[in-house]
């Protein structure tokens, strides 16, 4: 039985419905709701199944492009192995079928598709879009400056190795001239 929970690093570039027959082909499209890629052929009777026609598909290029993070959160109970359908408000946690029945006292209980339907357009994630911008933003400015700094370092510390030569030319000619000097006035002339 294949793990739920799926990574990056996961064989997610083939179709696990042909895989399953022992057919190796490439997939096209990740459907996270079976926790499946799906090459052209699957997705089309995917697409059109009864039990599968209204699940959301992501192409494979935008999967790739989904933070690890992202890729690692559970869709399915580690308990029962059940399809998560409802998050608890209360307890802050998603629940499958069998999971309500031990939140039976709580009054928070909502369905996980009518929680997320709107989010891509509501307003709370256009500021977390725009925030996350701000700090890619922030984050380049940060580096640049960092680099800026570095090189300001090396330079300056070129100068200063520059300098200490040149002051111990200098203290060395003067020591020689007191040398010769002294010679001079050794040897009487």
């Amino acid at each position: 039985m294949r793990p739920k929970l799926r990574i990056m690093a996961s064989n997610w570039s083939l179709c696990d419905v042909c895989d399953n027959r022992q057919i190796t082909k490439p997939s096209v499209v990740w459907c996270s709701e079976c926790d499946e890629g799906l090459c052209n052929d699957c997705e089309k009777h995917h697409s059109i199944s009864k039990g599968t026609k209204n699940h959301e598909t992501v192409s494979i290029t935008e999967y790739k492009t989904l933070p690890t993070e992202v890729l690692q959160i559970a869709q399915v109970c580690k308990l029962h192995n059940k399809k998560y359908e409802f998050f608890c408000r209360r307890h802050d946690c998603p629940c499958c079928k069998k999971c309500v029945k031990s939140h039976n006292n709580c009054k928070s209980l909502a369905d996980i598709n009518e929680l997320i339907k709107n989010v891509k357009t509501s307003n709370a994630f256009y500021e977390i879009e725009q925030t996350l911008l701000e700090v890619v933003e922030n984050i380049k400015r940060l580096s640049t400056n960092r680099k800026e700094n570095l090189k300001s370092l090396k330079d300056k510390k070129r100068e200063i190795e520059a300098e200490i030569r040149q002051n111990r030319t200098k203290i060395i000619d003067h020591l020689d001239k007191l040398q010769d000097n002294l010679i001079k006035r050794i040897n009487g002339s």
